[in-house]
């Protein structure tokens, strides 16, 4: 009797389990094909809506709502026509329903700016929230740490401040470098960000040479490089980026250094990719510039720093 009581719930346990993975596969599955039907919809809408950012609509919920109201217009459009019973128009409408919406798709894919293929960096060699921070930050005077953050007050006597990582031995060429910016004051003039593949250049007044991704309080960014003679040239121009935020608002800055690739986002976004080869290595950095007055006092957070083997 014993026996058949512990085979009967032997089998039961044994039936609940396939069940039980049964509805688990299955939950599983459909949550999968949701994803992908809701991830398909996501990619082919922006794609129709890229081509909106020709007249100035940047942000793609407004590309979505422009064309959500087309075809709202065009299905309103359809219903009117049948209530007052204009059948022969209802096909040269629904020509322009779907002809409109598919060429903007079409055209998005062809021109629509796709992420270069960026190589995976997966040692991270630093990540420094400054509760406990790095003993390899090289701060130039009056820089410090401090309230959870590396600190640079306003420039008064300099053009530019810099706080660079690394022992002498490190140097890197291939990586992915990012940091949280913060204005705390001073004018939205004056520019600050990250720097990268920066080396020392004994025969020059200037102390560094590196690439740069900068943002100012207004709203602007530039990509570029300092040279040896001091001079600051850019590979993409100051322009305005509705991907930063203005004033003294936290931006995340990311530059990605890949062969001759420098690849600049903001808070998630790309905003400019160009290709040199004056610097093949070097450090990182952070660094603050004065602008009309002495200087924006900048806080730099959650620094993180990835490379690859080589």
């Amino acid at each position: 009797m014993i026996c058949i009581l512990i085979c009967w719930l032997t089998k039961t346990a044994f039936i609940l389990l396939v069940l039980l993975w049964l509805i688990v596969f299955i939950f599983n599955l459909t949550i999968n094909i949701l994803a992908w039907i809701g991830s398909s919809f996501i990619i082919i809408t922006d794609l129709t809506t890229y081509l909106f950012k020709t007249i100035g609509i940047e942000q793609p919920a407004f590309g979505w709502l422009a064309f959500g109201l087309f075809i709202g217009g065009a299905i309103g459009l359809i219903q009117s026509f049948k209530s007052i019973g204009q059948y022969s128009y209802l096909s040269r409408v629904y020509f322009i329903a779907i002809f409109i919406p598919f060429m903007l798709f079409m055209a998005g894919l062809i021109t629509a700016n796709f992420p270069d293929k960026i190589e995976f960096f997966p040692d991270t060699v630093l990540f420094d929230d400054f509760k406990s921070p790095s003993r390899n930050w090289n701060k130039d005077t009056l820089l410090s740490i401090k309230d959870g953050g590396l600190f640079h007050p306003g420039t008064k006597n300099n053009n530019f401040k810099l706080s660079i990582w690394g022992n002498k031995n490190q140097i890197f060429k291939d990586f992915d470098f990012s940091a949280d910016v913060k204005k705390v004051n001073g004018t939205d003039d004056s520019a600050f960000g990250v720097i990268a593949r920066t080396s020392k250049n004994n025969k020059s007044t200037v102390r560094q040479n590196f690439y740069y991704l900068l943002i100012k309080g207004n709203g602007e960014f530039a990509m570029g490089k300092l040279i040896a003679s001091n001079k600051w040239e850019e590979k993409v121009g100051w322009q305005h980026s509705t991907s930063i935020k203005p004033g003294n608002n936290i931006n995340r800055l990311r530059v990605v250094c890949n062969g001759k690739k420098v690849i600049g986002w903001i808070n998630g976004q790309r905003v400019g990719i160009f290709e040199d080869d004056s610097y093949t290595s070097g450090k990182i950095g952070v660094i603050s510039l004065r602008g009309s007055d002495d200087g924006a006092a900048v806080y730099f957070d959650n620094v993180i720093f990835k490379t690859k083997p080589e």
